[in-house]
């Protein structure tokens, strides 16, 4: 019984986490930062062309071209939002492993920039894809370093 309510309760937890990702990710209402005169604007509904080449747009921001600070940003906001993913569908898909994990991030990922595209909110960016899947699995891996071992069943 306290089995299902787990699972129950982390499948709510799931869909309730995945409806506000959607919210803050693909259809994402950053304000204009002001300070003084200045405007600072990080992020917010654009389009353009799509990046279908792999590390495109995260080789600079990994090898330190730009300011370093918002490509931080860039990359963690790709990851991190992601990672709660990855601990909450073990609890409701007892059968997931790291590759089904992987596969789920990558889903993920395709379907939110597929969404961007579609409502014209965003950029189609195969690193998105990558970077949010990585988000899932490094949730996975935190669930599965505090997995408690099957415990052998008593006939």
């Amino acid at each position: 019984m306290k089995a299902k309510r787990t699972r129950w309760l982390a499948a709510c937890a799931l869909i309730a986490y995945s409806v506000i990702l959607i919210r803050l990710v693909v259809f994402k209402a950053i304000p204009v930062i002001r300070i003084g005169h200045l405007r600072f604007r990080f992020a917010g509904p654009h389009t353009g062309p799509a990046n279908l080449v792999p590390f495109k747009t995260i080789a600079p921001e990994l090898i330190g071209h730009g300011n370093r600070l918002i490509d931080l940003v860039n990359l963690m906001g790709n990851i991190i939002p992601f990672m709660p993913i990855g601990l909450l569908a073990p609890l409701v898909f007892r059968s997931i492993t790291w590759q089904k994990a992987l596969a789920l991030g990558v889903a993920i990922g395709l379907t939110f920039e597929t969404m961007e595209l579609i409502f014209r909110v965003g950029i189609f960016d195969v690193d998105d894809i990558m970077t949010n899947a990585l988000g899932v699995l490094l949730g996975y891996a935190v669930f599965a370093m505090f997995k408690t071992p099957a415990q052998p069943r008593l006939n």
